[in-house]
């Protein structure tokens, strides 16, 4: 990404608050899934956390593929190329 004058750094502070906001959420679900699923343990006596296992998963692969598209458009240098030098 290219940057200028007034705006150099925008970008980098922009995702730090989007991966800040993500995580702070996250945390709370994490957290709020753990009460839950803590009080019906207690209530039925049996666990529950096998329930999180698909959830969990399908979780944990979305992060990965956006992880790695992030690092794949980071590390393009063909992208990078093109919004130099393309007529906008």
């Amino acid at each position: 990404m290219q940057e200028t004058g007034k705006t150099k750094g925008w970008f980098t502070f922009g995702i730090a608050l989007i991966v800040l906001g993500g995580a702070i959420y996250a945390l709370g679900t994490v957290l709020g899934l753990f009460v839950l699923f803590q009080q019906s343990e207690d209530l039925v006596g049996a666990p529950f956390w096998a329930v999180l296992l698909i959830p969990g998963l399908v979780g944990m692969g979305f992060l990965v593929l956006l992880a790695k598209v992030i690092v794949d458009r980071l590390n393009n240098a063909e992208d990078d190329h093109y919004s130099k030098t393309v007529d906008k």
